[in-house]
């Protein structure tokens, strides 16, 4: 994809045919009704069509509310939305996954995810994805947070179905560069949550220069950077400036040595210190 060409409608293609909006907006701990509302038709009037939450978000619902009362057809609209460990095992799944449609007020999702990697119960899950996908209730599966080891030491043990998208977190304090180049030679789209490192990066020197550089933001910046390297990006926000900022990110673009000086936080950081199964065989 040319870097000159990128633009808000952009999209990846992806290894069952179907393609994702390369920029998204995420929804995790969006769940005040008014608030909700307020950001997800900003988000819409900005352009943004690709919408990323989860059962575990508790704001399914409000989804579903705000998309019926806009003037934006389904066809038009990316609905992400995943299955907590919770919710794994063949009929709980397919439970949890209809659950969503009514809250989403959808007949289908184009990407369903498991949310966390866990134990066995995690095939089933994946088993009745499959089954949802082949029915047409899904038009694309995937998987989130898992690292390389996650994939060969259990996942690929047991399946030969290769996700469609694992989404990780990813931003310049912690890249995941194992898990991006792992994901590419299976070609599979790595989708980067807490694109921003959940602002922790935000006030860096090295950031607020090259921001004054280029004429934009620190967080356009980064998420230039996220784009220019080919991941799916989702950025959060509920003030309805910072929505419209995070994706004005289609008139300049970052030169080598600017990626490169992004490149360089690298810290191997995690602003998710939360696992749901450590000392439990988490890889």
């Amino acid at each position: 994809m040319s870097m000159e060409k990128l633009k808000i409608e952009s999209c990846i293609p992806l290894r069952d045919g179907t393609q994702i909006p390369q920029l998204g907006f995420g929804v995790y701990q969006l769940t005040d009704e008014q608030e909700a509302q307020t950001a997800i038709h900003t988000a819409l009037d900005a352009g943004y069509r690709h919408f990323d939450t989860a059962s575990a978000y508790e704001n399914e619902a409000l989804l579903g509310k705000a998309f019926a009362e806009a003037a934006v057809s389904r066809e038009d609209l990316f609905l992400t939305t995943k299955c907590w460990i919770s919710e794994f095992g063949k009929e709980k799944t397919r439970v949890s996954f209809e659950e969503s449609l009514r809250k989403l007020k959808t007949e289908y999702v184009d990407l369903y995810l498991l949310h966390w990697p866990v134990d066995e119960t995690m095939m089933s899950a994946w088993e009745t994805l499959i089954a949802l996908q082949a029915e047409g209730k899904i038009k694309s599966i995937g998987v989130s947070n898992f690292s390389v080891a996650r994939f060969e030491k259990f996942f690929f043990k047991h399946t030969d179905v290769i996700p469609a998208v694992n989404q990780i977190e990813a931003h310049p304090l912690r890249v995941q560069a194992d898990v991006q180049t792992y994901c590419e030679s299976k070609t599979i789209a790595v989708e980067a949550y807490s694109p921003l490192a959940r602002a922790d990066v935000l006030g860096h020197e090295i950031l607020k220069t090259l921001a004054e550089e280029i004429g934009k933001s620190p967080a356009q910046v980064i998420l230039r950077w996220h784009l220019q390297q080919g991941r799916i990006v989702i950025p959060k926000s509920s003030k309805p400036s910072r929505i419209r900022e995070n994706c004005d990110l289609y008139d300049f673009s970052l030169t080598a040595d600017q990626m490169a000086r992004v490149d360089g936080l690298e810290q191997d950081h995690s602003v998710i210190p939360w696992r749901p199964n450590d000392g439990v065989g988490w890889y």
